[in-house]
């Protein structure tokens, strides 16, 4: 597989979007595009993308504003800029937008991660006619988890650990696999929360997407695959993953699969089940593959 970097139209405040590229050897014969979550970004997709490649899928990977490649400065991390949320979704269509151009005559695939999975949501909302598929991992009902905590001096992160108690490090949380979460301890780009003010951004946003008459403009003959780990804080242990599944259900979407993984956490990408999660994934989605030869 070839690997590039790419950038975007340029962002609010600076931020220029990167987007990481990897392309299969044989040609593409499906598109996939990644939204990665909070606090993380694109190149942690590299050993998934290899294996969508060999499946047939370039795949491409954005760095959100605050995050990855896209901060320009130590002070932009985790700041959406100006634009706030809006800004995150605009980057994400205006790349949806590219690469069904340069690829005229392949399905995409949007995969939205954890955050990602909030702003994948909220695409559907809005341009669900512009994908053949979407994907949720790590998920939960947005309007939910962007509630303000009870405690407003309370980090989101290390409130996701209690249930783990005693734990190794603040992120078990994410991976039963120590030396994957290791990995996100040591990477100067992974373990930060969003601004304040692009946390109210988000949640303000997620009240409004998550409304039945917003979840009614997702097309009825949408794919959608969701999947999470049932001890993934985030989905409250997969009651809220079972709600964004009923959610599209109950708006008309006739194609909702939903996976939930016994004792597996948030990363499910990362996790110690990893490739079957990756085979199930590839599995679903190699209907929006080209055939050979076509």
């Amino acid at each position: 597989m070839a690997y590039a970097e790419i950038s975007m139209a340029r962002g609010d405040a600076g931020q220029i979007p990167v987007v990481h590229v990897w392309t299969p050897d044989e040609g593409a014969r499906g598109v996939l595009v990644i939204a990665h979550g909070m606090g993380e970004h694109g190149l942690r997709y590299a050993r998934f993308a290899e294996a969508a490649n060999a499946a047939g899928f370039v795949v491409y990977a954005i760095d959100h504003r605050g995050h990855g490649r896209t901060v320009r400065s130590d002070d932009q991390l985790g700041d959406f800029g100006p634009d706030g949320w809006a800004g995150l979704l605009d980057d994400l269509t205006a790349l949806v937008e590219r690469v069904s151009k340069e690829h005229a005559g392949l399905d995409v695939v949007l995969l939205g991660h954890s955050m990602g999975s909030f702003l994948a949501q909220h695409f559907l909302t809005e341009s669900s006619g512009a994908i053949a598929a979407a994907a949720l991992s790590g998920t939960t009902a947005a309007d939910l988890i962007t509630a303000p905590p009870e405690d407003p001096e309370a980090n989101l992160f290390m409130a996701m650990n209690a249930a783990f108690a005693p734990t190794r490090t603040d992120f078990d949380w994410l991976s039963r696999d120590p030396e994957e979460v290791d990995r996100y301890v040591v990477d100067p780009l992974c373990g930060f929360t969003v601004a304040d003010a692009s946390l109210a951004s988000m949640g303000a946003d997620a009240l409004a997407f998550s409304k039945p008459d917003a979840t009614a403009h997702v097309r009825n003959d949408l794919p959608i695959y969701v999947f999470s780990g049932d001890r993934d804080p985030v989905g409250a242990d997969g009651k809220g993953v079972e709600l964004v599944a009923t959610r599209y259900r109950e708006a008309g979407v006739e194609d909702v699969v939903l996976r939930l993984y016994p004792d597996a956490r948030h990363e499910l990408l990362n996790e110690t089940n990893r490739d079957e999660v990756t085979e199930d994934f590839l599995a679903w989605a190699g209907r929006f593959l080209r055939a050979l030869g076509e």
